[in-house]
């Protein structure tokens, strides 16, 4: 790869240490060159606690960041093969060719328009402005318009409809609850043939759905139909529009193992994809893949795939579901969550963490999609000495890690008391456990029981009645968690025992049993005194954990989507210098 490929765009705050009103930061821990520290980490003396709770991390402001670069591909002359040309799904400037939207790691979304070749905010209308998406999919023009509609789907499974403007949407044209039921939701454009754009959808057990559209905004998609099952062996489902012109939405998919598979669209409303072909291999070497409709006018949709160091390709179809080789489209890309068509489907989100100074300062680390922090950090209150604490994953719409607190029996969640009676001495906060599409708390009490405390999705969360999961846990020195480690679309949990064998326990869906029998995935983790889930830290919407060794080195193991040991791949060096905080959440 070329010297050009391998750079990375990087606009970001000025470096060094930040004067903060809740005191100075240390400086920066090194997440790259590995720097000479101290053997012993610092540990915090015991002291009384005090009686405030700390102000709330998730509500302060994300660090710099800059839009990707676009290099747009040339136009082209209409391809042979293109018999009858798809209308692009998201074209809403007018010009003929679908525009990028995308979600970035701040939650703000943003708009490329190919007209004017520059990107700008996007609104997006909804209730609450600090709301965030699970997806945004580019469904097309579903009300016989010929103005594009855009999909949100929001985390606790309402999907919305709204008119797509250049800038922004309308107000929701229609919305739809119980999506959640789905790990993946896919725009395809039109694979029955009726000239709608239809749906498709899969569940948890692997079982493919189609929602046929109807031609109408009021009710968009008919109730559902199976055609599919065994669709759980792709980590990734791509509706590519028409990338063989034949007017009909075509699918893609990738295995682990980087295969990428062609679908092509059938127009049948009971069989609406043909036999699957394959069409690449090597696939696996993008973190995510993208359905961005036909960009150079041939009349055949193309891909975007984004590299693990958040360099995006342009791959030009070729006919039958096959495609060139890949041409350097932009830089930068390791700041978006996702762009709209892309064949991931994003965690129940965290993808930031929360360290402890020792004077108690708290310090917030956003994570990118190249297996990096976004830096530097950024101070963002005082935790109260004594306290006992998590960050918990996607309690609300915010999609936001949010800081849980106990000080003696109290606890609080963003700042506010929601029990005085809380007696446990751990917490951990992985998402949704009982599949209602809301994020959930796990507790640990003195006997070793392990309580879910099923998440109301609220703003300012409330927790329901605990549930008891089982007894024995006691055995564990590290509960983790946040997102998916398995590879289906649900939470689970990562436990360590005391002689440092590391646990999964996936996650059901079920409020009564929320984990399977544990799974041993690996050994030989004592070695580390601390564990952190930040989510997704590498872009492929898979959570990932990061583990400090004494002398402070950090190391970074990402998921797989494989199970047993294969769960993570082998570990790779984070940084140095990172035993400067006595807590990391």
């Amino acid at each position: 790869m070329t010297a050009l490929f391998r750079g990375r765009l990087r606009v970001l705050a000025a470096a060094g240490v930040l004067a903060l009103a809740v005191g100075a930061l240390a400086t920066a821990p090194s997440t790259a060159a590995p720097q000479d520290r101290a053997s012993d980490s610092v540990v915090a003396q015991p002291v009384t606690p005090d009686t405030a709770p700390v102000s709330d991390p998730d509500t302060a402001p994300p660090g710099a960041g800059a839009y990707p670069t676009v290099v747009l591909p040339a136009l082209s002359a209409p391809s042979e093969q293109a018999t009858v040309v798809a209308k692009p799904r998201h074209d809403v400037d007018g010009d003929g060719r679908s525009d990028l939207i995308s979600m970035e790691y701040d939650q703000s979304t943003a708009v490329y328009l190919t007209s004017l070749r520059e990107w700008s905010d996007y609104a997006i209308s909804k209730t609450d402005p600090d709301a965030s998406f699970k997806d945004l999919l580019p469904v097309g023009d579903v009300g016989g318009t010929s103005k594009p509609e855009l999909l949100s789907l929001s985390f606790d499974g309402v999907l919305t409809l709204y008119e797509a403007g250049p800038t922004s949407t309308s107000a929701p044209l229609w919305s739809g609850t119980g999506w959640q039921k789905y790990n993946r939701v896919i725009a395809t454009g039109d694979v029955t043939g009726d000239r709608h754009p239809d749906l498709l959808a899969r569940d948890f057990a692997g079982d493919l759905w189609l929602h046929p559209g109807t031609g109408t905004v009021t009710k968009p998609f008919d109730a559902r139909v199976k055609v599919g099952s065994g669709w759980g062996v792709y980590d990734q489902i791509v509706g590519a529009s028409d990338v063989d012109g034949d007017g009909l939405g075509d699918v893609l998919t990738r295995t682990l193992t980087g295969d990428l598979w062609f679908h092509k669209g059938a127009g049948s409303a009971t069989a609406p994809l043909k036999a699957r072909v394959k069409v690449g291999t090597g696939w696996n070497a993008y973190n995510m893949i993208t359905g961005m409709d036909d960009w150079d006018g041939d009349g055949l949709s193309d891909l975007l795939a984004r590299d693990r160091d958040g360099v995006q390709y342009w791959f030009k179809s070729t006919g039958g579901g096959h495609f060139a080789a890949p041409e350097y489209f932009g830089d930068g890309y390791e700041f978006n969550r996702f762009i709209v068509g892309a064949g991931t489907t994003q965690l129940y989100g965290k993808s930031q963490n929360v360290m402890t100074q020792t004077d108690g300062t708290l310090v917030k680390y956003e994570a990118l999609a190249d297996g990096t922090y976004r830096t530097p950090p950024t101070g963002v209150g005082t935790e109260p000495r004594g306290s006992r604490n998590t960050y918990a994953t996607g309690l609300n719409s915010h999609n936001h890690a949010i800081y849980v607190q106990n000080i003696g029996s109290d606890l609080y969640i963003r700042g506010k008391k929601v029990n005085s009676t809380w007696n446990y001495n751990l917490m951990v906060g992985p998402g949704d456990l009982t599949g209602d599409g809301k994020g959930d708390l796990l507790s640990r009490d003195a006997a070793g029981v392990l309580w879910l405390h099923p998440g109301d999705g609220a703003v300012y969360p409330r927790l329901g009645t605990p549930i008891k999961v089982s007894s024995g846990w006691n055995a564990y020195n590290a509960l983790v968690g946040a997102g998916d480690y398995s590879g289906d679309g649900r939470p689970d949990l990562l436990a360590r025992d005391t002689s440092g064998r590391l646990f999964l326990f996936k996650g059901t869906g079920t409020s009564t049993a929320p984990f399977t029998a544990r799974e041993q995935v690996a050994s030989g983790w004592d070695v580390y005194d601390m564990l952190i889930a930040p989510g997704d830290i590498d872009g492929d919407s898979k959570g990932d954990v990061l583990a400090r060794v004494k002398n402070g080195d950090m190391y970074r193991y990402s998921s797989t989507g494989n199970a047993g040991t294969a769960t993570f791949a082998p570990r790779v060096k984070f940084g140095a210098g990172w035993n400067i905080y006595t807590n990391m959440l």
